[in-house]
């Protein structure tokens, strides 16, 4: 009965370290998504077309 207990114990204290951990990857997963995301929204813009030549020159017109 006592080591039953005791292994009931571990197996409780295992699961919560497994949930513990599973929502801390979770959380990390989301936050380097969201990293991700962020740097290739950034790609986009730096990679935009720039106007060149006689295109800068008409709005001024």
């Amino acid at each position: 009965m006592k080591g039953q207990l005791r292994r009931k114990a571990e197996r409780e204290k295992f699961a919560r370290r497994v949930v513990l951990l599973s929502q801390e990857m979770d959380t990390g997963l989301q936050a380097w998504q969201l990293k991700q995301q962020k740097l290739q929204e950034e790609r986009k813009q730096k990679n935009v077309l720039k106007p060149k030549g006689a295109s800068l020159k008409r709005p001024s017109q």
